[in-house]
């Protein structure tokens, strides 16, 4: 059950388990890929310490490894691993870009497709909708124009649109991007564009957001592997003064002989010192306190660990379907994009946060919010995703079927309207045939072993002593904002009370006025009809 009469309130956020973290489950989350990090970087050394015994083969599969004693994920509240059944609809031709598109839009899926009653199927009744964030604005003005009508289902109060998860992921990766990867010829390692022309990323066939979460993950893994290789000579160094480890082959070694309590030592010091409240605010103690030293490399490089690391909680609790971790997360993300002025998805962050952690959403309504946002193709445990990249899915199969088979006497709108009906049974009916036959078509491209090009990238970030504490500070020209700080004054409390006076006037559209909304720019292009991306939106 609904109550949109409740209020969201600052002090709800701030007293979300996200940000006040009191159980620690966020604490586990960066410790996990600390040591995911390094293991990602020294593979066979890692897991030789951690291994009681060899992995065993089975078959032609990969061997499992299994390692003890390891920091693993947490699980707060996981989905019972199911396959997800899944049915592709009709064709639509409506520009669903557009208010009047919307509402079209709205009555071939649920009246003319699924074949409910306007009159009598759409009272007290609640359908979630996920799209992205244009779509959740779009249906909230509708929602809004129709507030006074007569019928349920032009009043479309039954309607919930939820944001999907994959242009969430998308939007926070272009959030971290913005913040932290300063010039293109920039010599700094603090900064992104320096990690990606070091670490040799290029485009290439990958569409921009994969490479851009390629690159923020690899630097990820640079920064903490740099921090571990100077604890780990400071470590070493207590014991024999004359042990260098200045070499992969002498660091792979000394992990080997360490003890695992060493381990957990050493990963724990890099979390104590990378991972505070402390470092995200050298903007606001240099200007609060300027006699006081700041050390702004050291801040960058923790601001970008921590901001990055949110983003691979999400992306593991979303492989996981743990929607008790996916809570923190949005409640945590209402700082960061109020913070980093992406109004858009600081608005459904709050809008997220208010259904899924506040009395508004009835329990039984929260966990289905998050539950159906997530889909599970192969029925795993790991293999759920979100139901938005699913579309994402067909819409590519779509292109590429429409691609292969489109010719000069074929017209383009009869084709698309049958490719639509039988898409998902082409799918079907080739995984059968594959299964029957043993014949199997891999699409995937290889994925390069990077370990080595992150290994330099440490070795030049340990060198530059960028990601070693001073205690004398250093001033730095690369000083990125302290978008924690910023999003938790007033930014955050007038974010919320705009969102109040929303929903509270009939609409969660994010501030955005419906003539900005109908003006949608469309351009046909030899009779495929695309839509122009939002500000906030890939």
């Amino acid at each position: 059950m609904l109550h949109p009469d409740i209020p969201l309130s600052r002090h709800g956020i701030y007293d979300a388990p996200g940000p006040d973290d009191q159980d620690g489950v966020i604490r586990q989350c960066q410790i996990h890929f600390i040591a995911e990090a390094i293991r990602e970087t020294h593979r066979e050394a890692v897991e030789a310490l951690f291994m009681d015994q060899p992995p065993k083969q089975t078959g032609s599969m990969k061997p499992r490894i299994q390692l003890v004693d390891w920091p693993e994920f947490p699980a707060v509240e996981r989905l019972l691993p199911r396959k997800t059944p899944n049915y592709g609809l009709g064709p639509i031709t409506e520009n669903e870009g557009t208010i009047d598109g919307t509402y079209a839009v709205i009555r071939n899926i649920f009246v003319d497709q699924l074949g409910y009653n306007p009159d009598t199927d759409f009272d007290g009744s609640l359908r979630l909708v996920y799209g992205d964030q244009k779509t959740v604005s779009l249906i909230q003005v509708v929602k809004k124009e129709q507030a006074e009508a007569t019928l349920p289902y032009d009043r479309c109060n039954w309607l919930l649109p939820i944001p999907g998860l994959f242009h969430w992921r998308t939007n926070y990766m272009d959030m971290i991007h913005e913040l932290y990867s300063g010039t293109e010829a920039a010599a700094d390692e603090t900064t992104l564009h320096h990690n990606k022309n070091f670490l040799g990323c290029v485009q290439g066939h990958k569409s921009p957001f994969h490479h851009k979460e390629e690159v923020a993950t690899r630097a990820f893994d640079a920064r903490v592997t740099a921090k571990f290789y100077l604890l780990l000579r400071s470590f070493a160094n207590e014991k024999d003064k004359d042990i260098q480890l200045s070499t992969d082959e002498e660091i792979n070694h000394y992990i080997k002989n360490m003890t695992r309590a060493s381990f957990h030592r050493i990963i724990e010091n890099i979390r104590d010192e990378l991972f505070t409240m402390a470092e995200q605010q050298s903007e606001n103690m240099a200007k609060l306190f300027p006699d006081r030293p700041i050390d702004f490399p050291f801040s960058t490089h923790a601001k970008v660990l921590q901001q990055i690391a949110i983003y691979k909680i999400m992306k593991k609790a979303i492989k996981y379907a743990d929607i008790g971790i996916l809570r923190r997360i949005f409640a945590l993300c209402c700082f960061l994009f109020h913070g980093s002025k992406k109004s858009k998805y600081a608005f459904l962050s709050l809008y997220m946060t208010w259904l899924t952690q506040t009395p508004a959403a009835s329990p039984e309504l929260q966990k289905a919010i998050l539950a159906n946002g997530l889909v599970n193709i192969r029925g795993a445990e790991d293999s759920w995703f979100e139901i938005d990249r699913l579309n994402e899915f067909f819409n590519l199969q779509m292109k590429s079927l429409m691609t292969t088979r489109r010719t000069s006497t074929v017209e383009v709108t009869p084709m698309f309207q049958r490719m639509a009906l039988t898409a998902s049974y082409c799918t079907e009916l080739k995984a059968k045939l594959e299964a029957e036959f043993g014949e199997y078509s891999n699409g995937r491209h290889q994925i390069k072993d990077a370990s080595m090009d992150v290994r330099n990238l440490a070795h030049e970030i340990a060198q530059s002593d960028s990601i070693q504490k001073h205690l004398n500070g250093r001033d730095s020209w690369f000083k990125p904002p302290d978008i924690l700080s910023r999003g938790s004054s007033e930014a955050l409390a007038k974010g919320v009370e705009k969102f109040n006076q929303q929903r509270l006037h009939g609409g969660c559209q994010g501030g955005e006025e419906p003539s900005h909304l109908t003006s949608t720019p469309i351009a046909a292009l030899d009779k495929f009809v695309t839509i122009a991306d939002d500000e906030d939106e890939i």
